[in-house]
């Protein structure tokens, strides 16, 4: 693990949900390219690294003014990465189709959690509004995660990762 790529995939994907999420934001839903990264780095780096980076990016997102509330995405970075990183290390236990679904589980839950919070005055006053900021902010972010597993599948790196 080369620290130097660590930092510059962060910075990287830091500049490009600083940039990007607010140009492709769809009404008040946008994409989060972060969680992206703590998923692939849980997958490859472990749980441990996955709580840790979920952590620090969170409050590096949090203090650049493109969090909502602070200390709400290091709680759910932090949750995703150990979950995550839990099931990458368990993969060997059940096949590929079953570590997709409980990846894509996860990330649903992080989008749930996030968006409980984020859009807690919809759930009174409106829940298919709600409903529907969180679904379509997983299906964005989940698009963008389909669209980089067939550049990069998972498996391959928990593959290359178990040699």
């Amino acid at each position: 693990m080369k620290w130097s790529e660590i930092i510059f995939q962060s910075l990287l994907v830091w500049f490009f949900q600083l940039v990007f999420s607010d140009f492709l934001a769809i009404n008040t839903i946008k994409p989060d390219f972060c969680v992206i990264l703590i998923l692939y780095w849980s997958v490859i780096h472990g749980r441990a690294f996955g709580i840790i980076s979920g952590f620090l990016f969170g409050l590096l997102i949090d203090f650049s003014g493109s969090g909502l509330l602070l200390g709400l995405s290091p709680l759910v970075y932090s949750i995703t990465g150990y979950l995550i990183g839990s099931i990458s290390e368990h993969y060997s236990r059940f096949n590929s189709f079953y570590f997709f679904i409980f990846w894509l589980a996860i990330l649903l839950l992080h989008f749930f959690i996030f968006c409980s919070v984020v859009y807690q005055d919809l759930w009174d006053i409106d829940r298919g509004l709600f409903w529907g900021k969180t679904f379509g902010t997983s299906i964005y972010t989940l698009s963008f995660i389909g669209i980089l597993q067939l550049i990069l599948p998972l498996d391959k790196f928990i593959d290359a990762k178990s040699r």
